[in-house]
C-alpha cells in the first residue's frame, strides 16, 4: 500500500518508511494457494505457518503475550477479506516502477525475516531515487512488534531528515535537544541543564545547536553509525568521562555489547593497546548494566 501510494500520489507524502515488505512478495501461485486454503478452512489454516514466518528464533518464548495477541488477530480475521488480500498480493509487482519514486524512502528489514528477507528491502532502497536500507539484527517479519524502540527511532530520524531545510536557529536548537535526549537520556540532559550557570549557559546552547542539532541530525548517517564513530574517536583521544557516557548512548542507539566489544578490539589495532585496555575497563563497568530483555536493549 505504501509503495502504491508513493507511485499514485507522491505529492501527498513527504517521507516514507517501508518495513518488512517488497516490490513483489512471494509468487502468484503461493498466494492463490493460500487464498484457496483460507476460503476452504478459514484463517486457522494459516496460523501455524504465520507463527513460523513472522518471528525470529526465541521471540515467541521471550514474549508469548505479544505473539499470542498477533496470532489471535490473524485467527479472528474475516476469511474472505484475507483471501482477497492474498489475491491482490498475487498480482502486485512494482519492481519495474521503483525508479519513479522520488520521495525519500527508508527501507527497514529484519535480518531473520523469512517472508520478506533483507534482499526485498534492498531492492526498494536501491531502486528508488532517494533510498536507504536499515537491517535490524535478530528481528523477524514483524519488526515493530519485536523491536519497537529501534523502529520508532529510525522512523523519527528519517522523518526529521526528510523535512524541508527551512529551520530557524530555534528549530535547530529544538531538534538538537530532542536528539540529545534521545541519545543521552532525559536524566543525563536534565542534570546538565540543572547544573547550567550564567558562565556555562552559552556553551550548553553551543553544543546543543552545533553538535546535536547540526551534526547528529544530519541525514548521511544514522544514530547507530554515529555512535560507532564517536566511541572510536573518544578512545583515540582518551576522553574517558565522555566514553562512559557514550557507551550508554551507543546501547540506546541499538548497538549490542558484542558489537561494542568488536569496536574496542579494532581500536587496539588502530589507536593502541593501552588506549583499548582502558576503554575495555570502562566498558566492562558501564555495559554490565545493559542486558538483552525481550529483544530490546534496556
Amino acid at each position: 500500500m505504501g509503495l502504491q501510494l508513493l507511485l499514485d500520489a507522491p505529492q501527498r507524502v513527504a517521507s516514507a518508511t517501508l518495513l518488512c515488505t517488497g516490490p513483489a512478495i512471494g509468487t502468484p501461485e503461493s498466494w492463490h494457494e493460500r487464498a484457496a486454503a483460507v476460503r476452504a478452512a478459514g484463517t486457522e489454516a494459516v496460523v501455524a505457518g504465520a507463527a513460523q514466518r513472522w518471528f525470529s528464533d526465541g521471540f515467541r518464548q521471550r514474549r508469548p503475550d505479544v505473539t499470542a495477541a498477533l496470532l489471535a488477530a490473524l485467527r479472528d480475521s474475516d476469511p474472505e477479506s484475507y483471501a482477497q488480500i492474498c489475491d491482490a498480493l498475487a498480482a502486485f509487482d512494482v519492481s519495474a516502477r521503483l525508479h519513479e519514486i522520488t520521495t525519500p524512502v527508508l527501507a527497514i528489514a529484519g535480518s531473520d525475516d523469512l517472508a520478506t528477507p533483507p534482499e526485498c528491502l534492498r531492492r526498494i532502497a536501491s531502486g528508488v531515487k532517494d533510498g536507504r536500507l536499515v537491517i535490524l539484527d535478530s528481528v523477524g517479519h514483524l519488526a515493530p512488534a519485536e523491536a519497537p524502540k529501534r523502529v520508532a527511532q529510525h522512523i523519527a530520524e528519517h522523518t526529521f531528515r526528510s523535512a524541508p531545510s527551512t529551520a530557524t536557529t530555534s528549530d535547530v536548537y529544538a531538534a538538537g535537544m530532542a536528539v540529545r535526549r534521545q541519545v543521552l537520556g532525559d536524566a543525563h540532559v536534565d542534570r546538565a541543564i540543572a547544573a547550567t550557570t550564567g558562565f556555562t549557559e552559552d556553551f550548553q546552547r553551543l553544543i546543543t545547536e552545533y553538535a546535536w542539532g547540526t551534526i547528529w541530525t544530519r541525514p548521511g548517517l544514522d544514530l547507530r553509525s554515529r555512535s560507532l564513530i564517536t566511541l572510536t574517536a573518544l578512545v583515540a583521544r582518551g576522553h574517558h568521562e565522555e566514553l562512559a557516557m557514550h557507551l550508554q548512548a551507543a546501547r540506546r542507539n541499538g548497538l549490542t555489547n558484542n558489537e561494542i566489544k568488536e569496536l574496542l578490539l579494532q581500536t587496539a589495532v588502530y589507536c593502541g593497546v593501552p588506549d583499548a585496555n582502558t576503554a575495555f575497563r570502562i566498558a566492562a563497568n558501564v555495559l554490565s548494566d545493559f542486558e538483552i530483555d525481550g529483544g530490546e536493549p534496556r
